[in-house]
Order: structure tokens, then sequence, then C-alpha cells
């Protein structure tokens, strides 16, 4: 068996994203304007949706780390090659493991995790302004590096 290509660990301290909250309060801001417009539904159903909106608004904003929860993740730590360990705010430590439904691009990751005693998913969205650059990078180049034995490709 081969040894591991990054020996040391990578540390993901997340910040919330005031990228991602612009672009979140811009759609369901967009959102609400476009059900006040609707002249032709009443206006209890347009208070209702508008509701399920605001909802939306706080369950998303909850998610990116704006709310503080105690289940939020503050610390990932990828060990070696597919071993994660979360650090809650509550001072829980859950492992984990990258499931292949995770999406990178330049500008933003969404790692989709499978916590070990969990049936659902852990999604973690990370914009660029969420880790510092060099981290952010480590972490693209890290991922891009190790995509065949992460997600059993070539």
């Amino acid at each position: 068996m081969s040894s591991p290509k990054y020996a040391t660990p990578l540390v993901l301290e997340p910040r919330p994203s005031r990228w991602l909250l612009s672009l979140i309060l811009f759609s369901h801001g967009g959102a609400i304007a476009v059900l006040l417009a609707l002249d032709e539904w009443p206006w209890p159903v347009r208070l209702l949706l508008v509701v399920v909106v605001l909802a939306s608004l706080w369950f998303t904003v909850g998610g990116l780390g704006w709310r503080r929860s105690p289940t939020r993740i503050q610390r990932l730590i990828w060990q070696t090659e597919n071993e994660w360990r979360l650090e809650l705010c509550n001072g829980e430590m859950l492992t984990a493991r990258l499931r292949p439904s995770s999406y990178m691009h330049p500008w933003l990751v969404v790692l989709n995790l499978r916590v070990e005693g969990q049936w659902l998913p852990c999604s973690l969205v990370l914009a660029r302004d969420s880790l510092d650059v060099t981290t952010f990078r480590r972490l693209r180049v890290r991922l891009t590096t190790e995509a065949g034995s992460l997600f059993g490709g070539t």
C-alpha cells in the first residue's frame, strides 16, 4: 500500500461568507418582490408565500453560518485520504467521509460529507471568502489531485 500524497492534515476553519449572504438576500428579495407584484393572486395566498420565502431565508442564512448554532461546523480537519474530522460549535467531534456529489469551482466548493452514525449527509458550502486565500487554494488543489482516489476514478 502506498503512502498518502499529503501527510499533513488540512485544517479548515470556515467563516460566514458575505458574498454568499448577498447572493441569498438578493435572490430571496427578488422572490418576495415578484410575489408582491402578482395581482392575479389573492393577498392571503401572496402573504403565505412571502412567509414561506422568509422562512427559507432564515434556514438558508443559518445553514451558511450566520446564525450561531451548536451543531454548526466550526472546524474541519482533512486527515489522510478520505478521513474528515468535524468539530461542532458545541465541542462534539464527528468522523466523516467526502461523497462523490461534492462540487468544486474556482469561487465555490461544496463539501458533501457522510457523517458516521447519521443517516442524512451533511453539506458545507465554502465560498472564496469563507477561508483565507491560501487555505482555499490548498483545499482546491488537494481535492483536484486526490479526486481519483476519493471518488474511485482513474
